[in-house]
């Protein structure tokens, strides 16, 4: 339930951080649209009387330019004459926009570099972002000059930041019932779920919710092997309970493993470090909770790269790492040898032979020649590893036929 809440709250997030630049974009295009618009509007409104007032008082000229800035977003409007000289401006007009620079830019953008057309477009200054428009003057193909009009666009980062604000709202809304709605209706259904199972355990609501009569015979049925566990302690295995039992049963607590596989491999890694691998194996899985349980001694093949480095002198290793619970008794074998027990005899002969495999077994002089003596060698560490007469010995598979006959010849009572 938590990963599925927090999954839904990082949607939620990324949804509101994509619709918040949609918006922004979105509306930043229409509000400059309208801007544009009202601007063309104005100076196609104030063309005519600008025309007319260019040849009279400039009083009047400068009085229809004060008429056209008392709008709250138009910062200034300037008149300009054709070679780009200052006729009139109202008060504040940025000199970042004086007639030299509108002109060149607006000439620069246009096909026609002799005659002024309509020009807008949209420019930065330390206060923020204006709209800036101009349109030139003409009377009876004369042409007289140019008004430029700058529209204050700040309004426009308000209401973005605004609608980001709504959004966050919302997003901030949404994240608390998709954190909230779900939490509760789980509580509610545990709540509800768990009481209506104990009523049927104690045999209240067997009528009434029939879908927990599967649950309550599995309980049931549970409670009864409990019940009739006389020897053992009912409950989940754990280690001492394994070891107790093994202690009980098989009469001793210290347990040796006789195995071509071992539990633990010692490695060179690329980097010159040495790795610990842990081989995934049926035997491995099988045997080795039994040994971090009853502690012993397991024989094992060392077939690792860095496996003489890590033993004592006496070839053995304590495993696994940190915790250090069995010992590993490494026995070396070279090529010849692995050759003719394991690949040869064990894997060619005694394999096919005794899984009734289609294909026929080989076996040759050399490799049971190998065979015995690779056999003897991990008998007598099995009896150099007992400290007593009657150890507890797990010989495994049959690369190890051979092995329990040599071993009792030199135990008297091993199990």
């Amino acid at each position: 339930m938590a990963h599925f809440v927090l999954a839904l709250i990082v949607g939620l997030a990324l949804l509101t951080w994509v619709a918040s630049g949609i918006v922004d974009t979105t509306a930043r295009r229409w509000f400059e649209r309208d801007v544009d618009a009202r601007s063309h509007l104005v100076l196609i409104g104030a063309r005519q009387g600008l025309i007319n007032a260019w040849f009279g008082d400039p009083k009047d000229l400068q009085k229809q330019l004060s008429d056209l800035a008392r709008d709250e977003r138009v910062m200034g409007v300037s008149i300009c004459n054709a070679d780009l000289s200052l006729r009139a401006r109202t008060e504040g007009f940025p000199d970042e926009f004086n007639c030299s620079i509108v002109g060149s830019r607006a000439r620069a953008a246009q096909a026609d570099t002799n005659r002024l057309e309509e020009w807008s477009t949209v420019a930065t200054l330390p206060t923020g972002r204006v709209y800036v428009s101009e349109m030139p003057l003409d009377s009876q193909g004369l042409q007289l000059g140019f008004v430029v009009l700058l529209h204050d666009l700040s309004f426009i980062d308000q209401r973005e930041a605004q609608a980001r604000t709504f959004l966050l709202i919302v997003f901030g809304f949404l994240a608390v019932m998709a954190y909230g709605v779900p939490m509760f209706v789980a509580k509610r259904a545990r709540h509800g779920w768990s009481s209506e199972l104990r009523r049927l355990l104690r045999g209240d609501g067997q009528q009434r919710n029939l879908e927990f009569q599967p649950i309550l015979r599995d309980v049931r049925e549970l409670v009864g092997q409990m019940a009739s566990d006389t020897e053992e302690a009912p409950g989940q295995w754990t280690a001492e309970r394994l070891k107790q039992t093994l202690h009980r049963h098989l009469l001793g607590e210290k347990i040796i493993i006789v195995a071509n596989r071992e539990p633990y491999v010692h490695q060179h890694a690329s980097d010159g470090r040495i790795e610990v691998q842990h081989p995934a194996s049926g035997l491995v899985t099988a045997l080795e909770p039994v040994m971090r349980a009853c502690s012993g001694v397991w024989i094992a093949h060392g077939s690792g790269s860095a496996d003489r480095e890590t033993v004592d002198r006496h070839d053995r290793i304590r495993v696994p790492p940190g915790e250090e619970s069995y010992d590993i008794r490494r026995i070396w074998l070279s090529e010849e040898e692995e050759q003719g027990y394991y690949y040869g005899l064990s894997n060619e002969g005694l394999w096919p032979l005794c899984h009734v495999a289609h294909a026929r077994p080989l076996f040759r002089a050399e490799d049971w020649r190998q065979y015995q003596l690779v056999n003897q060698r991990f008998a007598d560490a099995v009896c150099d590893e007992a400290d007593s007469d009657d150890p507890i010995i797990l010989v495994q598979d049959y690369h190890f036929a051979l092995v329990p006959a040599m071993i009792r010849r030199r135990l008297p009572r091993p199990r």
